[in-house]
C-alpha cells in the first residue's frame, strides 16, 4: 500500500473521531478515562469508502486510530470498527443495531434509506465544495460532437468513492440519447483509481473518452495546462453528493449532539487542521438530509429507465446485492 492512500485513510478516522472529542488536547498527565456508564458509539464503514485499499489494511490503521482516542481522549468509541462489504451485509448488521454511524456512499444509502431513517448526514468540504460534478470528456481534434458519435467508441472512468454517482448518471444520458448504457455502447470500458491513467490517455489519443469529476480535470489541468487546452467537455452531469457518514435515526446517545457539534468545530484545534489537511478537505458541516435529493433524482430516475429498457418482466438487480432496489428500499 502507498503511503499515500495510508495518509489519507488516517485522516479519515481522526476526523471522524476527533470530532467527537471536546474543543481542547487531551490532558497532558496520561490517559483519560472513560465514563463507563456511558455506552459506547459503534462505528462502521462500508468498503466502498475505501476504493483501492487494501481491507487488511483499512481495518489494522481504524483500529489503531480508535484506540489512540479511545485511550487518550476518553471517547466513548468502540475500538473495534468494522468494514462492511455490500449493501446485504451492512443491511444485516444494521437490523442487527451492529453499528449506530456508518460511513456509505450515496447509493448505498438510499437502498438502505427506509431502513437508515436518518435526518442529517456530515459530509466534507473539498476545495470549498461538498457536491461533485462529473464530466465527459473527449479530444478537441478527436472530430466527437454528440454523444452517439461515441458509440463503439472506448472510455476510461476514474475509480473512486467520490464517483459513486458517476456510472448511473452516464448511463441515464446515453440511455436518454438511445444508445443504451455504457457496457453497451461504448467498445471498451475500463476503469481505474489514478488520476493520469484517466485524462492521459485521452489526452494522448490513445482512448476516446473519460469520465472524472471535475475537481480532477481542475488538478490535471493546473499540473499541465495544455490538458485543458486539448481536452473539451462533451457532458457536465449536476452536483451532486456522492458520500457522507450517517448515524442511525433511531439511535440515541447521550453525546450525539455534542459529536455532531464537533464536527463543525473540528477546523478551529490543531488536531482537527492537521486530520483535515491530510483528509485533503478545509472542513466537516452537518447537513439535513435533504441535501442528497439530487442525487435520489439521479438515482430513481436510472432505476426507471433501466427498468423500462429491460421490460417489465425483468427485476432491477442492484449492483452491490443479489437483492433487487425494490426490496432494498422496504
Amino acid at each position: 500500500m502507498s503511503l499515500t492512500p495510508w495518509k489519507r485513510l488516517c485522516g479519515v478516522m481522526a476526523i471522524l473521531f476527533l470530532a467527537a472529542g471536546p474543543a481542547y488536547p487531551a490532558s497532558a498527565g496520561g490517559p483519560v478515562s472513560v465514563d463507563s456508564s456511558i455506552p459506547l458509539i459503534h462505528v462502521s464503514f462500508s468498503s466502498s469508502m475505501f476504493a483501492a485499499v487494501n481491507e487488511n489494511d483499512v481495518k489494522a490503521a481504524m483500529k489503531v486510530w480508535a484506540h489512540v482516542l479511545f485511550k487518550e481522549r476518553g471517547l466513548p468509541i468502540n475500538p473495534e470498527i468494522s468494514v462492511l462489504n455490500g449493501i446485504q451485509e451492512i443491511s444485516s448488521a444494521l437490523h442487527g443495531r451492529r453499528f449506530d454511524a456508518i460511513a456509505l456512499t450515496t447509493d448505498e444509502y438510499w437502498a438502505l434509506e427506509g431502513q437508515m431513517q436518518s435526518d442529517q448526514v456530515i459530509v466534507g468540504l473539498f476545495d470549498g465544495q461538498v457536491t461533485e460534478e462529473y464530466l465527459l470528456l473527449v479530444h478537441r481534434e478527436s472530430g466527437i460532437e454528440r454523444l452517439a458519435d461515441l458509440r463503439g467508441r472506448s472510455i476510461v472512468m476514474f475509480h473512486n468513492q467520490r464517483m459513486s454517482l458517476a456510472a448511473a448518471w452516464l448511463d441515464t444520458l446515453l440511455t436518454r440519447e438511445g444508445l443504451g448504457t455504457a457496457s453497451g455502447s461504448f467498445g471498451r470500458v475500463t476503469r481505474f483509481n489514478k488520476l493520469p491513467l484517466v485524462i492521459l490517455p485521452v489526452f494522448f489519443r490513445q482512448s476516446d473518452a473519460c469520465l472524472v469529476h471535475r475537481r480532477g480535470f481542475q488538478t490535471m489541468a493546473e499540473l499541465n495546462p495544455q490538458v485543458s487546452q486539448r481536452l473539451k467537455v462533451l457532458a457536465v452531469s449536476p452536483e451532486m453528493m456522492p458520500a457522507g457518514f450517517f448515524f442511525r435515526g433511531d439511535w440515541s446517545h447521550p453525546t450525539k449532539e455534542r459529536v455532531l457539534a464537533e464536527f463543525e468545530k473540528i477546523h478551529m484545534t490543531p488536531a482537527g487542521q492537521q486530520a483535515l489537511t491530510v483528509f485533503q478537505s478545509g472542513h466537516l458541516m452537518v447537513y439535513p438530509i435533504s441535501v442528497l435529493n439530487s442525487a435520489f433524482e439521479l438515482i430513481e430516475t436510472h432505476r426507471r429507465l433501466s427498468a423500462a429498457m429491460r421490460g417489465p418482466g425483468d427485476t432491477e438487480a442492484n449492483p452491490m446485492s443479489g437483492k433487487t432496489a425494490a426490496q432494498l428500499k422496504q
